[in-house]
């Protein structure tokens, strides 16, 4: 749901990176709203920060300790060299 709320308002309401990043935080804390796994949206959160694509933090933080990630995306499979630490294979 998470992935779905930043894509609506990115694409329909136009939030800027900053805007988007406030809004998530903002929501991910609120008492009502429940996090699988609230580890991974805060590492997301920090790269989407650092100018990674939102989903693509999330799925590379989802990844949790895995000692490799595997991508169609080569310029994903850089910024996660660089910005996870993790031995990224584009596919």
């Amino acid at each position: 749901m998470l992935l779905e709320t930043e894509w609506v308002l990115r694409g329909l309401y136009d939030f800027s990176p900053q805007s988007l990043a406030e809004a998530l935080k903002a929501l991910a804390g609120l008492g009502t709203v429940f996090l699988e796994d609230a580890g991974a949206v805060a590492k997301a959160l920090k790269w989407f920060e650092q100018g990674l694509d939102f989903a693509d933090a999330l799925h590379l933080a989802s990844a949790g300790n895995a000692k490799q990630f595997a991508t169609f995306d080569r310029k994903l499979s850089r910024q996660a060299r660089h910005t996870a630490n993790v031995d990224a294979i584009s596919l």
